[in-house]
């Protein structure tokens, strides 16, 4: 197949996304109930759990479902209420996003990890000032990029990693338009002031391998990467 249409295929996740809606629809469920497991939903469906996984990734950008961890996944809205998903032409017109959402999402995480060793009081102070930003943002109605933004270049700084700023300033269009793309979802600025909280929180105390996951996971929730 040539290269051209190889890039204009669907993903597998979205032929995934397609089935967990009619799944949805099929079973009556109502907003607030709790989905089946990934292994029963990909027993059901038919699919591999990876696959899966990216799918419910997509409908948590979507503002569909929410994936607690420990708990369960939980419907949010019904199938059809929900603004449509950002756009497969997106990953088409521009076929690099979805590699540097890959290597964005690792950076991150990594830096995240190591904020959690080598942040000082300032580094702490600034990413504070940022969460405050977006939080005044989102109550003005807006969806809070400038404190979004404000707040991973604290933690970025707090790495102390000089390599690793200059990395991610090489990829930072592509990942500008990915955090714009998930920042206007209806929920999403909400859920992402969330996350950085949690991730405050690992930093504050430490814990660097939770930053870690805790920032990997934010970003792949947000759209961070497009999956494959």
């Amino acid at each position: 197949m040539p290269a051209a249409q190889q890039q204009r295929r669907e993903p597998v996740y979205a032929a995934v996304q397609a089935k967990l809606r009619e799944f949805v629809r099929g079973s009556q469920l109502v907003p607030g109930d709790r989905l089946p497991t990934e292994r029963e939903l990909a027993r059901t469906l038919g699919v591999s759990r990876t696959s899966l996984r990216q799918a419910l990734t997509a409908l948590r950008v979507e503002g569909l479902v929410d994936i607690r961890h420990g708990d369960g996944i939980y419907l949010l809205r019904s199938a059809d209420d929900v603004v449509a998903p950002i756009p497969v032409e997106l990953g088409g017109s521009h076929p690099t996003l979805a590699a540097l959402g890959e290597v964005h999402n690792a950076l991150e995480a990594l830096a995240a990890e190591s904020a959690a060793v080598r942040r000082t009081d300032e580094d702490l102070a600034a990413m504070v000032s940022a969460l405050r930003l977006m939080e005044q943002e989102i109550a003005a109605g807006e969806p809070g990029l400038q404190g979004d933004r404000g707040f991973h270049a604290a933690v970025l700084a707090g790495a102390h990693n000089e390599v690793l700023s200059k990395l991610l300033a090489a990829i930072s269009e592509g990942s500008e338009r990915l955090a714009r793309a998930a920042l206007s979802r209806p929920g999403q600025p909400e859920r992402s002031l969330a996350d950085h909280r949690l991730v405050l929180d690992a930093v504050v105390v430490r814990e660097s391998d939770r930053a870690w996951r805790l920032m990997y996971d934010h970003l792949e929730a947000t759209g961070g990467t497009a999956p494959a």
